[in-house]
């Protein structure tokens, strides 16, 4: 493990209480038991209606916010579904949507990595998924999923959210999905089912949360308390890793799918992302030196690569 995700596993266990993994509990079951139901992404997107904001015009870039109406069950706090679409001026044939990682709120931390894609050309387009940032449920220093049950809610949320943003934008780009994390896993989700080519670029990410909340650091988090103790370690790893991108058939894109994976990442566990990897035959994983955090803070260049490369492996007849 990287010295620097050692002093996060550190921080999980003594920090504040927003780093609280399910403090909670379970929740409603019949939330839960949203995590089982892969099913769920059977059926086409509803359509989107976005209202944006003004452009603004830059020297290297537009950028716009916009929003629309969340469609899945959800609290009302979380109703509204927020977008920035930043594209390189001129415009780009590219678009990436990304995923937010665990914790991440707002757009700062996907933006730096937008920064890269627009050198490459690529245009960027980042959701604010439910829970998170401006679609929090519970004060800004409390963790805003609180239970098992607003994970589950959350997840189905964001891959359907993210399922119908590349539906609604396809007329005008080609499409790509890409996340960091959390955000690599909910990516996969969304590339696997979207029913139509798009290239994929899971960065740092597992197959399912299974194996990151309790294998990696993460599970220094977890309140067991709340959850009935750790004899229940077997029914949440059963719940979290029944939300697995192995339970999906490998899309024909499969192949054009580009990974990047740290060699002592302390929050993922190797065999997770290799296990994702063997799941997609032809696909690339690119291994990198360092840990999880590094990997995101140091090699932006090397992810936004990996994107790229993505895009580039998708052949241009299997882009309707």
């Amino acid at each position: 493990m990287h010295p620097i995700d050692r002093a996060g596993a550190f921080m999980i266990k003594r920090g504040p209480r927003r780093l609280r993994i399910f403090p909670g509990g379970w929740g409603e079951q019949r939330y839960v038991a949203l995590l089982r139901d892969i099913g769920v992404f059977d059926e086409p997107p509803p359509p989107l209606t976005i209202s944006w904001g003004p452009t603004k015009h830059l020297a290297d870039r537009t950028c716009a916010d916009g929003h629309f109406a969340a469609f899945s069950d959800l609290p009302p706090e979380a109703a509204t579904a927020a977008i920035r679409l930043i594209e390189p001026v001129g415009g780009s044939e590219r678009l990436c949507l990304l995923m937010a990682a665990w914790n991440d709120h707002g757009y700062d931390t996907r933006q730096h990595l937008a920064d890269e894609l627009l050198q490459r050309g690529i245009a960027s387009l980042i959701l604010e998924i439910p829970y998170y940032g401006h679609r929090r449920t519970v004060g800004h220093d409390d963790q805003p999923i609180q239970t098992v049950a607003d994970f589950a809610r959350m997840g189905v949320g964001a891959v359907s959210e993210g399922r119908a943003l590349l539906n609604h934008f396809r007329p005008r780009y080609r499409m790509g999905v890409s996340g960091y994390s959390m955000g690599g896993n909910i990516g996969a989700l969304v590339g696997a089912t979207a029913g139509f080519p798009v290239a994929m670029a899971p960065l740092a990410a597992s197959h399912s949360p299974g194996p990151v909340f309790l294998d990696g650091v993460i599970s220094y988090g977890i309140q067991w308390e709340p959850l009935g103790g750790t004899d229940q370690a077997d029914d949440l790893r059963a719940a979290l890793t029944s939300a697995s991108v192995l339970r999906l058939p490998a899309p024909d894109w499969a192949p054009a799918a580009v990974m990047v994976a740290a060699r002592h990442d302390g929050f993922i566990p190797i065999d997770a992302v290799e296990a994702l990897h063997d799941h997609w035959p032809g696909s690339e994983l690119r291994w990198r030196r360092g840990g999880h955090a590094t990997l995101l803070w140091k090699q932006r260049a090397a992810l936004a690569d990996a994107i790229l490369a993505s895009f580039d492996r998708l052949p241009a007849s299997q882009v309707a």
